[in-house]
């Protein structure tokens, strides 16, 4: 150990200006001895967060078994600044830091046995499974639950027999059992899920947050008969359950390559579901109803749109076959919300495309002129409340509804007064791919703004054309 290394370690733990203790500490990230590291350590619990911070990072940085025997004693700390400190780096140092976090489930404070636990399942490492199913049993239920999500977040299949026990044993633990069997995803599990199933919807008083859990890791772990299963309970679950069930029925069909007959009754609540708060659900009922060509379908993909861009881009596959999409989006665009303007902006720039191609390949068109040129208003309508992205669509899709009118469109706002917003749409035109946009933008070459110039001459260069003498020539 160098003399800077102690003069550090003494600076830490003694000086008493904070600065000095905060670069001290820093300086230390460089030492993986036994000392510096005892002194990082410590100074988990100086008063200044500055040097807390700092201390912590030099830690994570030095890593390794040393450190990791170093600050696990802090998980017990009566500080819960300096507690929370010691998770924290626990739980990034990862499976290394698994041996030093062992010993602590067994200690004599039921606090300190659940941290211990809390830890290990975050850290996600099946390795101590072994020392964690006594857990299950253990005299305090904040325990027993806090080892059952563990274990569910370690994926152990050797832990799935005991945790049919604690099932059985424990009624506060039985959401938590039914959610680790579903994570840790042993189809063994199967059997057991489904007998629960039946038994919790026969009940009385049955409990809603166990029977979402079940149903959600039947779908997860589910083959055939929890298929069968699952469609007979169908109609007797209302609201979020019936929700999570379509949605498991959904997952369980995709893995046995088969899709689940859409029937009247069931049609509402699986729209329904595509406005749940659970991306989950919806891109479950967003494939069931696929396959259903109705109107209110279609109007309700365009309406569940702006949720995710992952269900954006599965419910845009499903309309950019509908031939009443265009229609409907048009119609529903003038009165949607500003989460889905843009999306249903960019879906009618990409069916006008689609369409323009038809034309060129004649083949027949689902619309007529009429319903383009409508679009075309509706969407020039939304700019001026638009935000940038949004407008970025706008001018996208009216190039490709009427590249004509789209310019007639942009030189009323070119004549803007306000520069910044002719510098805006600069931006938001040289983000298309239309011919039409450099020869646009170089109309700005003449602005008398000189900020306006600059922009136009920048954005030509950098789509590589060459501008000499406001004339626009095409980079050989």
């Amino acid at each position: 150990m160098t003399d800077q290394t102690r003069r550090n370690i003494a600076l830490l733990l003694a000086d008493e200006d904070s600065d000095t203790r905060r670069r001290a500490a820093e300086e230390l990230s460089e030492s993986s001895a036994l000392a510096p590291v005892a002194a990082l350590a410590a100074a988990l619990q100086d008063e200044s967060k500055g040097v807390r911070d700092a201390a912590s990072r030099s830690l994570y940085a030095i890593g390794g078994i040393n450190v990791t025997r170093a600050i696990v004693e802090y998980i017990g700390n009566v500080n819960i600044t300096t507690r929370n400190l010691a998770a924290e780096l626990l739980m990034k140092l990862g499976a290394i830091a698994v041996p030093a976090l062992v010993p602590y489930l067994e200690d004599e404070n039921q606090d300190v046995r659940k941290f211990a636990v809390d830890i290990l399942g975050a850290i996600g490492s099946a390795e101590p499974t072994p020392q964690m199913l006594p857990l299950l049993a253990d005299p305090d239920p904040n325990v027993v639950v806090s080892a059952v999500e563990a274990l569910g977040n370690m994926k152990s299949a050797e832990a799935v027999a005991h945790l049919y026990r604690t099932y059985e044993q424990f009624d506060c633990a039985r959401a938590p059992v039914a959610e680790a069997l579903g994570k840790i995803r042993d189809q063994r599990a199967e059997d057991f899920l489904l007998a629960k199933l039946n038994f919790e919807m026969t009940t009385p008083s049955q409990n809603p947050v166990t029977l979402f859990t079940l149903i959600e890791s039947l779908g997860l772990v589910g083959n055939a008969a929890a298929l069968h299963t699952l469609q007979q309970h169908v109609h007797t679950v209302k609201g979020k359950l019936r929700s999570a069930l379509l949605h498991a029925l959904i997952q369980i069909s995709e893995r046995l390559g088969e899709h689940p007959v859409l029937t009247a009754g069931l049609k509402p609540d699986v729209v329904k579901a595509l406005n749940d708060d659970d991306v989950n659900i919806q891109t479950s009922a967003a494939k069931w109803l696929g396959s259903c060509d109705d109107r209110d379908v279609t109007v309700a993909f365009i309406d569940a749109l702006g949720a995710s861009p992952e269900l954006d881009t599965l419910l845009q596959s499903f309309l950019v076959q509908r031939d009443d999409t265009f229609a409907a989006a048009t119609d529903r665009l003038a009165t949607a919300d500003m989460r889905q303007r843009k999306p249903i902006t960019s879906l009618l720039g990409r069916l006008a495309f689609e369409y323009v191609q038809r034309i060129l390949r004649h083949q027949e068109m689902p619309i007529d002129e009429n319903l383009f040129a409508k679009a075309f208003e509706t969407i020039a309508g939304t700019w001026d409340t638009a935000d940038e992205e949004a407008r970025a669509a706008i001018v996208d899709a009216l190039f490709r509804l009427d590249g004509d009118r789209a310019v007639e469109f942009l030189d009323a706002i070119m004549n803007d007064p306000d520069p910044w917003l002719r510098m805006h749409v600069i931006e938001v035109i040289a983000a298309i791919s239309d011919r039409r946009a450099p020869e646009f933008i170089a109309r700005f070459l003449e602005d008398d703004d000189e900020m306006v110039r600059e922009v136009a001459m920048g954005t030509l260069q950098a789509k590589g054309f060459i501008v000499d003498n406001s004339e626009l020539s095409e980079q050989e």
